[in-house]
């Protein structure tokens, strides 16, 4: 190869590297430091920038947190730690390290465990509201989960509320038994004032929430944000028709005779108690009779069908 040729190689080579490194700048974009996660932190929350002071307190004033410089220097470890149990963030994403923002809570099959961690949250902060939204997938198939949200007022600026967010995942929407330990869980916050709405949404939006991985806040405006009520999650602990939507049925009825049993039995031990007088039980005992009744005659007339060929 002549001296030309490689110097024009290497021209083209220098050129593409030059575009990438352009490139890479333009669509990575720097990290964050402490202190822009810190205000971000607040203000997706629907904190401005310039009433963290009032909020917040830990000794910052309005001059502190005027520029990130400023604020850098003022931030400390108990003022990070205060600022993440403030809004139950997980330290590593305010560091900067991790991506996912949220802790996660999985309560399948320990609606025990939920029912203590809500008391936990009512001794808490026993002042404020406590709400939920339930957010379960429009087309659900097996891959689908709903997402159970608890939503913590713990303070206001001026006259706006400010939360406080508890993700609670990984219920498999059409699976009778994650179907049946969610069930529990609604009722257990209903009976203890903690309202539950119902909204839906695609799957694509349920896993922008489900993990942690998305900063929650809605610049303030909480779960309503989401939108209103578009059905009524506290009904599955209350009809069985809206307990079995959806659910897989399985063979044979499998999944919707096994998610009534264990809806019954969750009764039974005082779970289902949404704190709404009714007569649910006996739907739901009505329901698992007139199933395995069908079943039996199924089963007779495919008995006597064999015995007849048989003959």
């Amino acid at each position: 190869m002549a001296l030309g040729e490689i110097s024009s190689a290497l021209s083209i080579l220098e050129k593409l590297w030059n575009w990438f490194r352009s490139w890479r700048t333009k669509t990575v974009p720097p990290p964050e430091s402490v202190a822009t996660r810190f205000v971000r932190l607040f203000e997706s929350h629907g904190v401005h920038r310039n009433q963290i002071p009032r909020f917040f307190g830990c000794g910052l004033t309005p001059k502190d947190v005027q520029d990130d410089a400023s604020l850098l220097l003022k931030l400390d470890e108990p003022m990070l730690e205060a600022a993440c149990a403030r809004f139950a963030v997980r330290r590593e994403w305010l560091d900067g390290a991790e991506s996912q923002v949220h802790p996660c809570h999985d309560f399948y099959k320990h609606p025990e465990a939920f029912l203590r961690f809500v008391d936990d949250l009512r001794l808490t902060n026993s002042e404020e509201k406590i709400e939920g939204v339930l957010i379960a997938p429009i087309n659900p198939n097996f891959r689908t989960d709903a997402l159970l949200i608890l939503q913590e007022t713990i303070g206001h600026v001026g006259e706006k509320a400010i939360y406080r967010f508890h993700l609670c995942n990984n219920w498999l929407y059409k699976y009778w038994k994650a179907r049946a330990y969610l069930t529990a869980c609604v009722a257990i916050a209903w009976k203890r004032g903690i309202y539950i709405y119902g909204t839906k949404r695609s799957y694509d939006e349920i896993v922008r929430f489900a993990y942690g991985k998305t900063l929650l806040g809605w610049n303030g405006e909480g779960i309503w944000a989401l939108g209103h009520r578009t059905w009524y999650a506290e009904d599955m602990a209350l009809r069985p028709d809206e307990f079995l939507s959806d659910i897989d049925p399985e063979k044979d009825n499998f999944g919707i005779k096994s998610g009534l049993k264990l809806w019954l039995k969750l009764e039974e031990q005082g779970l289902m108690d949404t704190g709404i007088e009714g007569k649910a039980r006996r739907l739901f005992e009505e329901e698992l009779t007139k199933l395995q009744s069908q079943s039996g005659k199924k089963a007779l007339f495919g008995n006597w069908f064999n015995l007849k060929n048989k003959r």
